[in-house]
């Protein structure tokens, strides 16, 4: 079957529009045909996923399988594993070396997705790959603890205490200390924003700008595109709550290193690439948090991708996403 999908995810837009024949619309937007192509095939391999009682490493066995599928063939880019000791066990940190990349020293230290439960550095190696290559610069992608075995706040604490290995090691590294960004989709998203804050409250060295792809950022919100896409575009109530339950107790949810949104001292943050999809219920907090950091006077770039679902920087095999890379990794160079 993937190859079959590869195949039609390189037809012509217009074929990919004769096949949908009748496009998804919500609140005021259309989906991108390819994009509904890949979401009709992602529905069918999960349909008999059961939320109430599906288990982790079901959850990650499918998450494994799925993201294997739907990339195309990444860019050749050197990278080697690093082993972090975190509380009683290690944990890798694979270091991705572009061929040229910038002498300014300027790295991206980035947290994978996955509602903090599954997804891997493996998950997201052809997105590290892309960022790479695009950015010109060292990426470090963290295999941070998963919960349920480990709940909030570990994750947190692992990618903080990944960025102070970071700058610790920068000189054998070949990076600058000062020049250490944080990035990340979804769960990773939301891990860079609360790393962000997290450091600026102990009093510790700051990234220097953040990367926040379709990040979650209020886990007890009411915005409007929960109530519209939470059924039907990939990540649905059932998925979120099923994270929210393994990640989460009920009184974490209004923590500033859970809900960004709470924070009540944003002045200081770093400047931010924040990046939305039309389709995905996760749009409305995304566009919320950077109008929020826009009106404490920190630099913002945000953009939403109308026709997208939730995840869609992972689907590399469809062509109109890879554009989006591009677009991304540029405004991400010249926000700070």
């Amino acid at each position: 079957m993937s190859w079959k999908l590869r195949l039609l995810m390189n037809m012509p837009k217009a074929y990919k529009r004769f096949l949908v024949k009748k496009p998804k619309v919500c609140d005021g937007r259309t989906m991108d045909s390819g994009m509904q192509i890949l979401l009709y095939f992602i529905e069918q391999r999960r349909k008999d996923i059961d939320y109430s009682t599906v288990k982790p490493e079901t959850m990650r066995n499918y998450y494994n399988e799925l993201a294997g599928t739907l990339e195309k063939k990444p860019p050749s880019i050197e990278h080697k594993d690093h082993s972090l000791q975190v509380s009683d066990q290690q944990i890798t940190i694979r270091e991705y070396i572009p061929s040229d990349s910038d002498n300014d020293g300027r790295s991206l230290l980035y947290f994978h997705g996955g509602g903090f439960c599954i997804g891997s550095i493996k998950t997201h190696d052809i997105v590290c790959k892309f960022l790479a290559k695009l950015l010109n610069w060292k990426v470090f992608s963290v295999e941070y603890r998963l919960a349920p075995e480990y709940p909030f706040p570990i994750p947190l604490e692992d990618c903080d205490k990944a960025m102070d290995w970071l700058i610790d090691n920068a000189d054998k590294l070949k990076i600058d200390p000062n020049r250490i960004s944080v990035g990340g989709d979804s769960a990773g998203g939301n891990l860079s924003a609360c790393l962000c804050i997290k450091r600026q409250e102990e009093g510790k060295s700051m990234p220097e700008r953040q990367l926040l792809l379709y990040p979650g950022i209020d886990s007890k919100g009411e915005h409007l595109s929960l109530k519209t896409l939470n059924e039907g575009y990939f990540l649905t109530q059932a998925i979120m709550d099923w994270f929210g339950n393994n990640y989460l107790t009920e009184k974490d949810h209004d923590n500033i290193y859970v809900a960004p949104l709470k924070y009540e001292t944003p002045e200081k943050l770093p400047p931010a690439v924040i990046i939305t999809a039309g389709f995905d219920p996760l749009r409305d907090e995304g566009q919320a948090y950077a109008l929020f950091l826009k009106n404490a006077g920190v630099k913002v770039f945000e953009k939403e991708y109308e026709g997208m679902i939730h995840g869609f920087m992972n689907f590399t095999i469809e062509p109109t996403n890879y554009k989006a890379f591009i677009e991304i990794a540029e405004e991400f160079k010249n926000i700070a």
